[in-house]
């Protein structure tokens, strides 16, 4: 038995837009074929012919060129009745594609066409300040931000370009055109379980190379143990934001007690004594020096080297043999 093909599936299936123009430019065409036919004397050319059934059929009607014969006066009224419905149609399909490609833009569904762009992968607090820094410093470089977790677009009257997906799908990233994008930023979602976290950023991380293997990747990496793992992936640079946040904080506590114990060493009246740098202490750093007197009860507070009087001087430091030591004693 042979089967007969559909139509439609013979034929891919013209849009709906292409369809209604096309049936009215043949619609234009026809009447003025017709009416230049049937006036040749009123409209001597096509042209003519045609340009009425324009002017009709948009009920404009400017009546340089009017049909004088009641067969004229009929197709005139064919024209206006069922050519007045094709207008209509026409600009109701113009703003509906309009307010489904607003749609589409905001929900997060439309496709990202340009080149030369950033994407950012996951939205929070800091990808929405680099989102800020970056829109402020260069205007007009595109950024696309991925996200799953948003239902509509959070920044819509900016140039950027949101895509909602998972950024481990290559469909999503074909989505935010990821073979013309310059530079890949995927950030890490703290909400979550920061080992489950890392895996998504390597995941996506593979997916981005496995689309695209020259462009730039930086990938925020939260465990230690996936670092490795990162850079196999193909990761150009990583950003270990424990790590920099736990040295920041320690950091800034360290600063917080140095302050309080200079507050309490003016409280109660303590007193900095200076001892000279023994033998054996020479070439250590001041931070191993001071473990070493700390287990004798001795606190280390300071040095003189060099003629200068430092207190909390670098942890690295090196002590040298004709330093002195400060240390305080109550």
């Amino acid at each position: 038995m042979i089967r007969i093909k559909p139509f439609n599936s013979v034929f891919p299936r013209i849009p709906r837009f292409i369809r209604l123009l096309s049936i009215i430019a043949l619609f234009l065409l026809s009447f003025g074929i017709l009416i230049h036919l049937v006036e040749p004397r009123n409209f001597p050319t096509l042209l003519d012919g045609i340009y009425w059934a324009i002017v009709t059929m948009s009920t404009v009607g400017y009546g340089d060129y009017t049909p004088m014969t009641n067969i004229g006066k009929t197709i005139g009224i064919i024209l206006i009745l069922s050519g007045a419905g094709l207008v209509t149609s026409y600009f109701a399909q113009i703003a509906k594609m309009s307010i489904s490609n607003e749609r589409q833009y905001l929900t997060g569904k439309k496709e990202f066409s340009s080149e030369g762009h950033i994407i950012i992968v996951g939205w929070n607090g800091r990808s929405k300040r680099i989102i800020s820094d970056i829109h402020d410093s260069k205007h007009h470089q595109a950024i696309v931000l991925i996200d799953d977790t948003l239902q509509k677009h959070p920044l819509p009257r900016t140039n950027i370009h949101f895509i909602q997906g998972k950024a481990t799908l290559d469909s999503v990233l074909k989505q935010a055109n990821i073979k013309q994008a310059i530079r890949v930023l995927i950030t890490a979602d703290l909400k979550q379980n920061e080992l489950q976290t890392d895996m998504f950023s390597i995941l996506t991380l593979l997916a981005v190379k496995g689309l695209n293997p020259n462009v730039y990747c930086l990938v925020e990496i939260l465990t230690q143990e996936q670092k490795e793992n990162a850079l196999r992936a193909g990761a150009d640079r990583i950003v270990e934001t424990n790590k920099f946040a736990s040295e920041y904080m320690q950091e800034c506590l360290w600063k917080g007690m140095a302050g309080e114990f200079e507050e309490k060493i003016e409280k109660w009246s303590l007193n900095i004594k200076q001892l000279p740098t023994h033998i054996e202490w020479t070439g250590l750093s001041f931070k191993e020096l001071s473990v070493k007197l700390f287990d004798k009860n001795i606190l280390l507070v300071g040095i003189i080297s060099g003629g200068e009087t430092i207190i909390k001087p670098p942890a690295d430091i090196i002590i040298h043999h004709n330093d002195t030591l400060l240390i305080l004693e109550d």
